[in-house]
């Protein structure tokens, strides 16, 4: 049971994961291959047993290459096919070696993904046998690549689900006046449109009394440029255990994002019992978000946001607290639990 992962950003949800499949399986042992952190994301690493971490920026492609071939691995993880490194390695790996693309792009139907699915049969699926993947969308795709049913997953991005989980339990046990506090954790950058959240609070804000904070959590090269407002509070980048309090006391989840592909903090906030305010551009939103939990709004349209937005500053505790209880239920449709059991499943086929 010797999993090789070759990943692009690593970041805590990734660790947990591969922490609880590593607890459920006491003979199994992790080589991550991995860039440097994010400096606009600086997560700090604990040190599991048996995973072994290597920096691709501090090391030569031939002492990679030679650690992995010392750690002979039955299974690769590989971080989409964009890396021309990463597939190098898998190429060079034996045929009995279980090799997993995994993705996370939503099928568009633009002309490259059109000409990806053509040229797929000659070199994709000649190199992957398995595909994982994080939700529905990104299914269709691998499927339409030519990955049979039955040889592609979903799950990838399971949020830290005993962290987060026990924060959602925790709230809807102790129930009492609802938090009015909307919470945005999300990195300074264009494709989350932040500005569009800015604009949208204040102007909700005051149309309903000013009852409301909007607390972001983040950094980025958008952070000089940040709106400042009396009711928004800009804090910066925080570790997972420093959020931890400020989620027990927020009310709603906001992510205004143009672009992503999935959002794990989607689900953490889900599983935090948090109602969900997402656009129509966040992936996640497709397993975690309906009618009964939040709302979902146009990308770009602030006039939409602030309608949202007054939706819920205009909701009574009884109404929020329901959301909330939906949202935590949503959260529990996949645990870490679950993204071992898949890794599993592949070692084993």
């Amino acid at each position: 049971m010797r999993v090789l992962i070759l990943y692009t950003e690593l970041a805590g949800y990734v660790l947990g994961n591969i922490n609880r499949y590593l607890q459920s399986y006491k003979d199994a042992r992790v080589l991550i291959i991995h860039y440097p952190v994010n400096p606009e994301a600086p997560f700090n690493f604990n040190r599991f047993e048996r995973i072994t971490f290597i920096d691709i920026s501090k090391n030569s492609r031939e002492n990679i290459l030679k650690a992995i071939n010392e750690f002979n691995p039955a299974t690769v993880l590989c971080s989409g096919w964009a890396n021309t490194f990463y597939l190098e390695i898998t190429k060079k790996l034996p045929a009995n070696v279980k090799k997993v693309v995994c993705l996370d792009n939503q099928w568009k139907g633009s002309l490259k993904q059109r000409i990806l699915v053509m040229a797929s049969p000659f070199w994709l699926l000649r190199m992957f046998r398995y595909a994982w993947v994080p939700g529905e969308p990104q299914r269709q795709y691998a499927l339409k690549l030519g990955f049979r049913k039955d040889r592609v997953f979903t799950g990838l991005y399971p949020a830290d689900s005993a962290l987060y989980g026990a924060i959602g339990k925790k709230k809807l046990e102790g129930k009492g006046p609802y938090p009015r506090t909307f919470i945005s954790i999300a990195r300074y950058i264009p494709q989350k449109d932040l500005p569009t959240l800015w604009k949208a609070f204040i102007a909700a804000n005051k149309k309903t009394g000013e009852a409301w904070m909007l607390k972001c959590f983040g950094f980025g090269e958008l952070f000089e440029s940040r709106i400042l407002d009396s009711h928004i509070q800009h804090l910066g980048f925080k570790q997972p255990g420093e959020l931890e309090q400020y989620i027990k006391e927020a009310g709603v989840y906001v992510l205004p994002s143009t672009y992503e592909p999935w959002g794990v903090a989607v689900h953490e906030m889900a599983l935090s019992a948090l109602p969900l305010v997402l656009s129509d551009k966040v992936g996640a939103g497709s397993m975690f978000l309906d009618k009964s939990n939040g709302f979902k709004f146009e990308a770009g349209n602030s006039a939409e946001l602030e309608s949202v937005l007054i939706k819920i500053m205009n909701m009574s505790d009884d109404e929020l607290w329901a959301m909330a209880a939906e949202s935590y239920r949503a959260g529990l449709k996949l645990t870490s639990d679950d993204w071992s059991e898949t890794l599993k499943t592949i070692t084993d086929d």
